[in-house]
């Protein structure tokens, strides 16, 4: 019984990863998907869900206010969504897996894991409610 529970508590400390695909089109167009059509020219993003405590560092170049860097699957950013929703905190989404510009601007600002967070210049790694709080409110001048 204790060996179950092991591998239990094992398969769940595990990160989320997520088998998403790249591909273009005849047009030229680009799509992700979670299967691309056999014949296409693929690219798999290794992304995963951020599991570890939150880091908070500068941020080079980040957009105005509050943006979020995220995936659909992710539950920690549905979290951070939902949170800023409940709090009245205008914020930015990109989706790095169905945006170019999402993924661009997620891998120039070192992203790894989702979700990332900007702050003003302030960047965020994983989301914990009350350190994003203080960011939050430094960033507008509150105390």
């Amino acid at each position: 019984m204790k060996y179950l529970q092991i591998i239990v508590f094992a398969m769940l400390a595990m990160p989320a990863f997520s088998g998403v695909y790249k591909w273009t089109d005849t047009q030229g167009r680009t799509h992700y998907s979670d299967a691309p059509p056999p014949a296409a020219k693929t690219t798999q993003l290794k992304l995963q869900s951020y599991s570890g405590p939150v880091k908070v560092s500068q941020a080079m170049g980040t957009d105005r206010g509050v943006t979020l860097y995220t995936t659909e699957w992710c539950g920690v950013c549905k979290h951070a969504k939902a949170f800023m929703k409940d709090n009245n905190v205008p914020f930015s989404e990109w989706d790095v897996e169905k945006t170019e510009y999402g993924e661009a601007r997620f891998r120039q600002m070192g992203g790894r894991n989702v979700p990332l967070i900007t702050i003003g210049s302030q960047k965020m790694m994983g989301f914990e409610a009350n350190r994003f709080m203080q960011l939050w409110q430094a960033s507008q001048g509150k105390p």
